[in-house]
């Protein structure tokens, strides 16, 4: 990993304990997109790239039957939790950059499955066209990411944030390079009582670091201050407090053949 991967790491690791208790988005997310599979649909050989602390590997267990799961994240104590869900099951751990562990994997895959992960990986257009060579010809591609619109306000505040692609980005690069292709997106917004309790909730669910800056530079009193009032002022809540939105994209497709 390079030094933006072991940053991002080390925020998640640190947040594995309240990670579920605070991503109250992330799950709803992992949920709705296990409903894009047919209930009780039966697959050979799956891999969940960015698995976290596995609620979209406990969603997916609920819904289709899997032979054998492949799970991936950057740290090993990070996919502690989600080997929980799949005590009874047969798995394999691949640790590290899922840019680099894709060529670890030789067995062709029925299903690709990644939820709240994509906007990390530096290059994801690259990533989905080396994660589709691994797909069997009727393999499925089931990935949910974050469009333009996420976390807006604290980004236009202080100029800090991931690159999101649009979806038509994303329309564009599924309709050239798979079939069968479904992308859905939606706006979740979340009410805080404070700028405090924001900032807590995303250190909460390890959104702290970012691969150009990190949202610890808010520790200084005089910092927060103005921020707080800047985002009072700009991003009420209707029912009170602050607001901060979340833009899902849900994007199932097929393999297109060449």
């Amino acid at each position: 990993m390079n030094k933006a991967q072991q940053g991002i790491a080390r925020s998640f690791a640190r947040a594995v304990s309240s990670y579920d208790r605070h991503a109250v988005v992330q799950n709803q997310i992992a949920q709705h997109l296990a409903t894009y599979l047919p209930q009780g649909a039966e697959y050979d050989h799956i891999l969940e790239f960015g698995c976290g602390t596995g609620l979209l590997t406990k969603a997916l267990k609920a819904r289709v039957e899997v032979q054998h799961w492949l799970l991936n994240d950057l740290t090993p104590s990070i996919i502690e939790k989600t080997e929980h869900y799949l005590e009874q099951q047969t798995y394999t751990k691949l640790i590290g950059d899922i840019s680099e562990v894709l060529s670890q994997i030789t067995t062709p895959l029925d299903l690709i499955a990644s939820a709240s992960a994509l906007q990390w990986i530096e290059d994801p257009f690259l990533l989905l066209t080396k994660a589709k060579k691994l797909l069997t010809p009727q393999g499925t591609l089931l990935i949910s990411t974050f469009g333009e619109r996420n976390l807006h306000e604290l980004r236009t505040l202080t100029g800090r944030g991931l690159p999101y692609f649009s979806v038509s980005a994303y329309r564009e690069f599924f309709s050239q390079n798979f079939k069968e292709v479904e992308i859905q997106e939606e706006e979740v917004v979340l009410q805080f009582s404070s700028l405090f309790d924001l900032l807590h909730h995303l250190r909460a669910t390890g959104v702290t670091h970012l691969p150009n800056d990190n949202i610890s530079y808010l520790c200084g009193r005089t910092q927060l201050a103005r921020l707080e009032k800047e985002y009072t002022t700009k991003y009420p809540h209707a029912q009170g407090g602050v607001s901060l939105t979340y833009h899902p994209i849900y994007i199932r497709c097929s393999k297109k053949l060449p």
